[in-house]
Order: structure tokens, then sequence, then C-alpha cells
């Protein structure tokens, strides 16, 4: 009887611990900064959707469908976690950046069950999604603050989260390190800030794969077809986003903008006045890096599917195994970047 009243009171006391009212939330606001709330989600007062991709407004829903609720993000977060010591018994504040619809977010409410986070993004369409879903969940009432602003913006004031997190926004960015100085400003010292990002090494890599898989196609003529459209535009989408931070005349006209390398990571680091990163890779995985990648672009790009003809899959898998574990270490196509205040 004890034992379970104790219980009780140590749920409810978790959960208190983890919440937040608005009050507390605008307490973290930078004395510039205005908001005004509508249907759950803050909006800074001066927010104008410039620069926003298409993907990310008209077509949020598609873009919802296609991210919301991924298992392997629970995954994934969990990976980022424990590679950057996360002490996940701590109440931490939390910042979630380009959170989306909220796979990365509900993830970090599951893994840091004490702790607080708050989603961020320019898209208040996605944003929308992630608060509605989240006000159906009773383990995730109180637990999660929803605002949408420029990240360019000082929108919070500095030295105020233990920990912020960005799974796949940085390449979105035109200009990746003016947007992460407010960023990292706002991180307390001895924080972390991770990054979930494409690196170049591994995605040169992937350009040849999806070369040989339009080789396979094309022996068993099939190369008109969705899958081989999606190798030759995803070809050509890696070889664009080259070069950072050089931009190009088309750039800003890219949904995805950058594959990132390791010296321009060290360089960033160094101008946002934040130590030396780590990189990890991405995937847990790395025996079969490559055809995690291929099956998920497929199920990304909304081909989830699309059969898979035998000779492609033999393809993939040929290339998986002729490259040691070891150098996948260092040609993971995503990585996992720390960066420590």
């Amino acid at each position: 009887m004890f034992r379970f009243a104790r219980k009780l009171a140590r749920a409810a006391h978790i959960r208190a611990s983890a919440r937040m009212d608005a009050s507390m939330f605008t307490a973290l606001l930078n004395e510039s900064v205005s908001v005004k709330e509508q249907d759950g989600v803050y909006f800074d007062s001066q927010w104008q959707p410039l620069g926003v991709s298409r993907q990310f407004i008209e077509d949020a829903e598609t873009y919802h469908q296609r991210y919301f609720a991924r298992a392997d993000f629970v995954e994934l977060i969990d990976q980022c976690l424990t590679v950057a010591g996360v002490d996940r018994k701590e109440a931490l504040q939390v910042l979630d950046i380009g959170s989306g619809s909220g796979s990365s977010v509900f993830a970090l409410c599951e893994l840091l069950p004490i702790s607080h986070v708050i989603a961020s993004d320019i898209s208040p369409q996605l944003l929308r999604f992630l608060s509605d879903f989240a006000k159906t969940r009773e383990e995730l009432k109180g637990r999660i603050s929803t605002c949408c602003f420029d990240l360019h913006v000082p929108f919070f004031k500095q030295n105020c989260f233990d920990l912020i997190v960005g799974a796949a926004i940085l390449h979105h960015l035109v200009d990746p390190a003016k947007a992460l100085k407010n960023v990292a400003a706002a991180l307390k010292p001895g924080g972390s800030l991770i990054l979930v990002e494409p690196l170049e090494a591994g995605s040169l890599l992937l350009t040849i794969l999806f070369e040989k898989v339009l080789i396979a196609l094309k022996a068993i003529d099939q190369e008109e077809g969705a899958i081989a459209g999606l190798m030759r535009a995803m070809r050509l989408d890696i070889q664009s986003r080259l070069g950072v931070p050089v931009l190009k005349p088309f750039t800003a006209d890219l949904d995805d903008k950058w594959v990132f390398d390791e010296p321009y990571l060290q360089a960033l680091a160094e101008e946002l006045g934040l130590s030396a990163v780590e990189i990890h890779p991405g995937q847990t995985n790395l025996e079969r890096v490559y055809e995690t990648s291929f099956r998920s672009l497929l199920r990304v790009s909304g081909n989830a599917e699309a059969e898979i003809p035998p000779i492609v899959l033999e393809a993939v898998r040929e290339f998986d195994e002729g490259i040691s574990v070891d150098l996948k270490q260092k040609m993971c196509p995503t990585g996992i970047i720390i960066f420590r205040k």
C-alpha cells in the first residue's frame, strides 16, 4: 500500500517537474521579443514566412505525413543522447530547433522523462500538427511548448538551455553560421548542442550507390520507373549541395542546401564560440548503413510501397559489403554532430 502510494507520488513529481506554464515560458524570451499565442502555438509577433520552403508551408500536410511519428527517430535521438553523455535523470530545459510536426520532440519527451521540451520551427502549419497531437496524449500535456520564430532572431535569452537538439535542420538554412549564432548564445555553459546532418563523404558514396542502382535498373529495362527517377534526382541533389559554405546561384531555391564536412564544422564551432566538434555515425547498424539509407530514401520520398527488384537489392548489399565497418565510421551518410559550450 505504502509502496504504491510512493510510486504515485513519484509519478506526480515527475510530471510536475517537466511541466511549464505560460509565465515560465515567457520568462525565457529575450526582452526585445513579443509573442502572441494562437491554437497552442506561440508566435514571434514579427514573424514572417520569408525564405520558408514551400514544403514547410503549402505542402506541410505532405511533409507531416512522411516524417511524423517515425519509430526510427526514437532510436536516433537515443543514440544522440548516448554519444553526447546526456544525463537522462536530470530535469533539463531542452530546446528542439526545426521540430517540424514533432518526431524528434516526442522522442526527447520519451527519453528524457522529467525534462521540458520547447519545440520550435518556422512553419506554423507543422507546429499546429505537433501541438494538436500533444493535446491528445496525457503523458505529453504540459511537457511541450511550441513556438514559431526565425532562428536568425535572438528569440531566447542567453544561457537558458541545458540541451539544444536539431534533427535535420542545418542543411535547410542559407547561412548556417548566422542562424546558429543565437542558438549557441541561448545554450548554458556546460550544455550541448546536438545536430543530425548529412555528411559530405558519406553523401558522395551515396551518389556512387545510386549510379549502381541505375545500372542495375537499366539491365532489366526499368530505367524510366519511379526508383530510377528518384536515383537521378538524388544524384543531382547531392552534387548541387557540395561546397559549404559557398553559395551558388540556385542555393536559395533548394530545400536541402548543404552536406557538411569536418573542417567546416570545426570552423563553425570556433565561429560560434563553442568547443571542438565531435562527429559520430548517425546510424547504429553500420553493417548495412547504405541499404538503410536507400530504404529510408524510398520511404520519405513517398515510394515506400515501391517494389525493389532483386537485382537492385543485390547491388545495394554488394556495395555495403564492399566497405568495412571501420571505414563506415568515417563515411556514414548521416552524422551526429555535438558542440559543447
